[in-house]
């Protein structure tokens, strides 16, 4: 089998490539909403575009062993059977003196595949079915059934589905394999489509630098763990400061590829993923499906691979180039985006090397987010320029997590990559702090059409006046902060609340019901709660969820609260709760350079 070529069925068919499902392969586990789902993509591929590819991602193999795509390449295999494909497909030789060999075998699982070569061939095994095969067939039968273009979509099917295979070197030991495997099998998640972005710009790259450039995307793809991160020798963890060593070297080696590859622990010996078995073949297969949310919980990038190669992208063709692709942060049209990348030897390699370099200025300078089973979140920041400067690191966590919830990231973390590029040894807390400040300001400063009216108003401006409100808060020296506003975390999808509600038997002038004074913004959850009851009733619930909890769903509800003594909301205090919080807004931003936006936070004279 040749490595990283494009296939089709129809392609398989007049080829001489031959499939096993090796032992440590899990049980075919795909079911109807799986299958329904591929069959729907494909179909409106069918109609929207019916000549051109529709492509379910990367099949990796090793000798002919499917390593990873078993699921994917079965359900082709239904397919041939539900779509009545000829035996070239699912049959190596067709020739009447010679043994015809299957296309797909299974290795000590000859059942399985008796079972499927049998339904292949039209010949019933009543002693055994394997339920979710046949559950499979059934499901790709009834969909096809009421189509009006049947032969057509069938037809399809066979010529534009398209995948990629990835062959490994031949040359893994069972140690390798085993490594690899498991490490793909804890992930719980199979290969997307940037592999085929992979597979394309590999093609520009000198074939003795492929596997250097290869291993490059393989260990930054890996977005949910640092590449510098804690080893471990015989389960005992390195201590902070050979952490920390490690660390530095890269900022100061940033631009030396290799260098850089050996800082990371991936590309160490010593990092190899621990395992109990001596031979691939000892590993037990399982028939127990991966994780569906195993990015929901625990700690994480706040952006996902196709997201940062976008990023690493602009930063390297500039914002110039970048704003002729339309759409160009869109993760679903990456191959389509990534045309504007020059396609020279040159250009190619200098994204593997930026690649890298990005990540390991984005693990160090830029928040992670953890969110755990009771719903809480947290932010970690691996950059420690001073043990002691815990003040100028919460505000730098602080602010980072106000722009990730607030700001799509293309607006700032652009700029701050782009800034921290320079000379990243000489950054300082503090300095990066404030330069995220300038970028803000100035982006804000910029737009048009200010408005902190309901249904005008963008959420931003809440987040900016929390983040300023528990700035304030940690600042104060002379008297004791209030715990619940210092713990107060930024969340995305909130949603705005009238304190005094919009129906009620006690009315209030328009431009006060839905004025800034009488808006806060929370969760989905706690709004649906508030509905238009009572505002006692609110104050009751704040109350609650802060001595049972100790969460805080925004502070400028809180100072409501406080204003309202927790049982009252009136107009004026409406306004006044607006004045004070328009000024905060307007003292954020300095005073040389930004008059227009200061004057545009300054309340409206309403006599």
């Amino acid at each position: 089998m040749e490595s990283n070529l494009k296939y089709t069925p129809a392609t398989i068919a007049l080829s001489k490539t031959v499939f096993s499902i090796p032992l440590y392969q899990r049980l075919f586990e795909w079911e109807k909403p799986q299958i329904t789902q591929l069959l729907n993509d494909l179909y409106e591929g069918f109609n929207q575009k019916p000549n051109e590819p529709y492509y379910i991602g990367m099949l990796t193999a090793h000798n002919n062993d499917l390593v990873d795509g078993q699921q994917r390449f079965t359900v082709l295999m239904l397919m041939a059977i539900a779509f009545n494909w000829d035996q070239e497909f699912h049959n190596l030789n067709t020739t009447c003196d010679e043994k015809n060999e299957p296309r797909l075998t299974f290795f000590a699982r000859k059942k399985d595949e008796n079972y499927l070569m049998a339904k292949l061939n039209g010949v019933e095994l009543p002693e055994y079915k394997n339920a979710k095969m046949e559950a499979g067939i059934e499901c790709i039968t009834d969909f096809i059934k009421n189509l009006d273009k049947k032969d057509e979509f069938k037809n399809y099917v066979f010529n534009q589905l398209t995948f990629f295979i990835s062959e490994l070197p031949s040359e893994y030991s069972s140690q390798d394999l085993n490594r690899y495997f498991e490490a793909m099998n804890a992930t719980g998640r199979g290969l997307e489509n940037h592999e085929i972005l992979k597979v394309n710009l590999l093609k520009y790259v000198s074939a003795d630098k492929q596997a250097n450039y290869t291993r490059i995307w393989n260990v930054v793809a890996d977005m949910d763990k640092q590449l510098i991160r804690p080893r471990y020798v015989n389960k005992i963890q390195e201590d902070k400061s050979k952490l920390g060593e490690r660390q530095v070297s890269a900022l100061e080696c940033i631009t030396n590829t290799h260098k850089l590859l050996e800082c990371c622990n991936s590309s160490n010996s010593s990092d190899k993923i621990s395992t109990d078995y001596k031979s691939i073949k000892e590993i037990t297969e399982v028939s127990i499906p991966p994780k569906e949310n195993y990015r929901s919980i625990g700690e994480r990038a706040i952006l996902n691979f196709p997201e940062f190669l976008l990023q690493v992208l602009r930063l390297q063709i500039g914002e110039e180039e970048q704003l002729k692709t339309p759409n160009f942060f869109n993760v679903h049209k990456l191959q389509e985006t990534f045309e504007c990348l020059k396609r020279d030897t040159e250009s190619v390699e200098l994204f593997f090397q930026n690649l890298l370099k990005y990540r390991i200025l984005f693990d160090y300078f830029i928040i992670r987010v953890s969110n755990k089973d009771d719903n809480t979140t947290t932010y970690t920041l691996a950059f420690k320029e001073d043990e002691n400067d815990n003040t100028n690191r919460e505000k730098l966590i602080k602010y980072q997590s106000m722009l990730y919830v607030s700001t799509t990231s293309n607006i700032w973390l652009t700029k701050a990559l782009s800034y921290l590029d320079e000379k990243p040894i000489e950054v300082s807390l503090e300095s990066f702090y404030q330069k995220l400040i300038d970028f803000d300001n100035d982006y804000r400063h910029c737009k048009d059409g200010l408005s902190l009216k309901y249904g005008e108003i963008d959420r931003y401006w809440f987040w900016r006046l929390d983040y300023y409100l528990w700035k304030a808060e940690i600042e104060k020296i002379d008297e004791n902060p209030n715990k619940v506003i210092l713990g107060y975390t930024f969340k995305p999808n909130r949603s705005i609340e009238h304190l005094h509600p919009q129906t009620s038997t006690e009315e209030w002038k328009e431009e006060d019901l839905h004025s800034f004074g009488n808006l806060a913004m929370i969760s989905p959850e706690f709004n649906s709660t508030q509905s238009n009851d009572d505002i006692r009733l609110k104050f009751a619930r704040i109350e609650t969820q802060i001595a049972e909890k100790n969460i805080l769903e925004s502070i400028k509800m809180l100072l409501m609260y406080n204003m309202g003594n927790g049982k009252n909301w009136t107009q004026a205090l409406a306004q006044a709760h607006e004045i004070e919080m328009r000024k905060i807004l307007s003292d954020s931003f300095p005073n040389e350079g930004y008059e227009k936006i200061k004057s545009e936070l300054i309340p409206p004279n309403k006599n």
